[in-house]
């Protein structure tokens, strides 16, 4: 085998090992954060609202709504206890210590069925993954 051969494969082997291990850390970061929003989703549902509350960044801002607008309208929201509640279709873009989540979120059921969108910012703070901010959208 040529030297120039070697070389190829060499960096070949290199480029799969980076992008293998690219892959292996998005995969756990998406399953950590999607372990986080169904923890919440759960909280929710069990009218836990400091649970939900845990989530959220304290540099959490959505337009003019910051950290203490939005712990007030969870704890109202929450307190009404929907239920049944699931998450479908969770999309992610995980970019180092950010990341953008789009979700479909279900609640209730027949007459007082609910659905929505969610567009959800993420970035790991202290090593946690934390929603700074969240937005409902279109389904």
């Amino acid at each position: 085998m040529s030297f120039n051969a070697k070389v190829l494969i060499g960096v070949a082997g290199l480029i799969v090992i980076a992008a293998l291990a690219i892959f292996l850390l998005s995969s756990s970061d998406e399953k950590v954060i999607q372990k986080l929003l169904e923890s919440g989703l759960k909280a929710a549902e069990e009218g836990n609202a400091d649970g939900v509350i845990a989530l959220l960044s304290k540099n959490y801002k959505n337009g003019e709504q910051t950290y203490d607008g939005i712990v007030k309208r969870i704890r109202g929201a929450v307190s009404q206890r929907i239920s049944p509640a699931r998450m479908e279709g969770a999309a992610m873009q995980i970019s180092g210590d950010d990341a953008d989540v789009s979700v479909r979120v279900i609640v209730g059921a027949l007459q007082l069925r609910q659905e929505f969108g969610l567009r959800l910012k993420l970035k790991k703070e202290n090593g946690e993954w934390k929603v700074t901010s969240a937005e409902e959208v279109g389904h």
